[in-house]
């Protein structure tokens, strides 16, 4: 089971993961980096998430990855100060 979200969510504090079977049947949208997750312990957890993006309706991988949503809550409330 994969679990795939739009890394634009990800800086919102909610994320809403669609779950597939297969990433070869998940419908994305052109231009669109995703981020995928391979079970829940990868979402939640403190590892780095590969970037896909959407070409032609398929996930394609990127040499990118994410970092964990915690650290990208403490650079925002830090940079805040």
């Amino acid at each position: 089971m994969y679990y795939v979200a739009p890394k634009a969510q990800r800086g919102n504090g909610m994320i809403i993961w669609r779950h597939t079977k297969r990433l070869k049947s998940f419908k994305a949208t052109d231009g669109v980096e995703y981020v995928v997750a391979k079970n829940k312990k990868e979402m939640d957890g403190p590892s780095t998430l590969p970037i896909y993006i959407g070409i032609g309706d398929k996930l394609v991988r990127t040499q990118k990855q994410e970092t964990p949503l915690w650290d990208l809550m403490l650079d925002e409330f830090f940079d805040g100060r």
